[in-house]
């Protein structure tokens, strides 16, 4: 979730069109990654590495209005760090579509807290607004296509036992997705409490999908 997000808000950084005051309400949010990233190390140390190198960065930038776009490469060697890392992490799982699922979900909820954080900062990129959840979709399929051929590696009764989970996990899927999108099917302002409540749907249904892959 956390390399999603910080890569979306790399991009932002980099490319986004942004005014100095944007630029600081995005520096002023981003040590949340960092954070975060120090609070998971007791999984990997490698995150220390990643949390570090967020907060780095953030010391070295305002957050209030400003041009500087500060040191970006300590960015860029973060971002690879942390592609690498979950990467490899990915290439663990025992089948490689349970790996590819996992990497992918990765982006989907990254892309959500992503979208948080930037509402957080009061970005005026409207354009992604529709981008974000139109990822989420994408990612979504994507997941669930990867468990056809996983699912084809089972046995009939493993296949069974694990029917109910998946159904239960992809109904909370497609709940957050429809929650995620929900500004744009209404046409109003994407607002805090539809983002949370999407995170929350998001994290609990990529917990369950990675104790099924794990079984």
């Amino acid at each position: 979730m956390l390399l999603g997000a910080q890569l979306v808000l790399t991009l932002i950084m980099v490319k986004g069109e942004i005014c100095p005051g944007q630029r600081g309400r995005v520096h002023k949010v981003l040590p949340v990654v960092g954070i975060l990233w120090l609070a998971t190390a007791f999984n990997h140390l490698i995150f220390i590495v990643l949390g570090a190198g967020i907060l780095f960065f953030c010391s070295q930038v305002q957050t209030k209005k400003t041009r500087d776009e500060g040191p970006l490469w300590a960015m860029h060697v973060t971002n690879v760090l942390a592609v690498i890392a979950l990467l490899w992490q990915s290439f663990l799982y025992a089948h490689f579509w349970a790996g590819a699922a996992h990497f992918i979900s990765l982006f989907v909820s990254g892309s959500v807290l992503a979208h948080l954080l930037m509402t957080l900062a009061r970005s005026r990129l409207q354009a992604f607004n529709r981008i974000l959840p139109v990822i989420g979709i994408v990612g979504t399929m994507l997941m669930v296509l990867c468990f056809i051929p996983y699912g084809y590696q089972l046995t009939e009764s493993a296949l069974g036992t694990l029917t109910h989970g998946v159904l239960t996990f992809l109904s909370l899927l497609v709940l957050a997705i429809i929650t995620w999108c929900w500004h744009i099917f209404t046409n109003k302002s994407v607002a805090k409490i539809q983002l949370v409540v999407t995170q929350i749907l998001i994290l609990i249904a990529m917990t369950g999908f990675e104790g099924l892959y794990l079984l």
